[in-house]
């Protein structure tokens, strides 16, 4: 097999390879995960805040029990107290109490309605949430296992290819190897061009008689004078 068969072999490769490894880069599935992970972000912060207004709801539900539960032990106390029944300022001054402590029972009575509904309110929204978040959990590891599924042809591609690389440039000399590799990263994979004519593939620029006659002396590959490309004068296998 002649060194420009193995040249061009090996750029279709690098070719190929740089395609593949665009492809996984960009797969679409590992981008659509990526705004998930974002959006997946949110939604537990989201849970976050929806958790600390149910604790507050239920902060202000429990602080009205207790209440209501120290003026009942207010109001027992207060009646179990031993007052002399002809002491008026005594009688008037537990009176004045117990409508105090029945006016503090009716407010708490009043509020509690509206307290119970926005902790029934911030449980309904927490839960919702919770279920979406589920749901949403459910849907990353389907997508995350696909990624993986579809990653791991393309990395199997990769692999082999890398293989058929490193076998196709140890085939030629160092001097031919160090040649590619050079107008590799300098062409970005374009770096052997055949000849059709006089005029290079690639460069597409008419070589001259002189330099037409320096290729017919040449042997299977030479350097393009203009473009500084790798010619294949010889591609037989």
């Amino acid at each position: 097999m002649s060194q420009g068969s193995d040249l061009i072999k090996l750029q279709e490769t690098d070719l190929e390879l740089d395609r593949e490894r665009k492809t996984l880069k960009d797969l679409p599935l590992i981008a659509e995960l990526a705004k998930k992970r974002a959006s997946y972000a949110k939604l537990k912060s989201e849970a976050t805040r929806l958790l600390a207004d149910r604790k507050d709801a239920q902060i202000a539900v429990d602080d009205l029990d207790e209440a209501e539960r120290s003026c009942h032990e207010a109001i027992t106390a207060a009646q179990e107290r031993p007052i002399d029944a002809s002491d008026y300022r005594a009688v008037r001054d537990l009176e004045e109490e117990l409508s105090l402590l029945a006016k503090r029972l009716d407010k708490i009575a009043f509020d509690r309605p509206a307290a119970l509904e926005k902790l029934e309110a911030a449980r309904e929204r927490e839960d919702k949430l919770a279920g979406y978040i589920k749901r949403f959990e459910a849907s990353i590891i389907e997508d995350t296992k696909a990624a993986r599924e579809q990653a791991a042809g393309l990395q199997a591609s990769i692999d082999e290819l890398t293989r058929r690389r490193e076998h196709l440039l140890g085939r030629l000399p160092q001097e031919t190897r160090a040649m590619y590799e050079r107008g590799l990263a300098r062409f970005r994979g374009l770096t052997v061009e055949r000849i059709e004519g006089n005029v290079p593939t690639v460069c597409r620029t008419a070589l001259q008689p002189a330099s037409m006659d320096a290729l017919r002396h040449a042997g299977d590959i030479a350097e393009c004078p203009y473009c500084h490309r790798i010619i294949v004068l010889n591609a037989e296998e």
